[in-house]
């Protein structure tokens, strides 16, 4: 299930997890890089920490 509201995905709850997206530098936010937390919530505990690479847009899709 997505937790979404109008403008924005704000997390994925998923078996008992719960996934959300983090813009915190702390984190190792910056930009072309997604930071992804994982929490337990039963406990709040965070599980783990994903970060990927922002993909890039093919020039079509830019509109360039």
């Amino acid at each position: 299930m997505e937790l979404r509201c109008d403008a924005k995905l704000h997390g994925i709850l998923r078996n008992r997890t719960l996934e959300v997206k983090c813009d915190s530098r702390f984190c190792g936010h910056r930009p072309g890089v997604v930071v992804l937390h994982t929490f337990d919530l039963e406990s709040g505990e965070l599980i783990s920490t994903e970060r990927y690479k922002t993909p890039l847009l093919r020039e079509k899709e830019q509109g360039t």
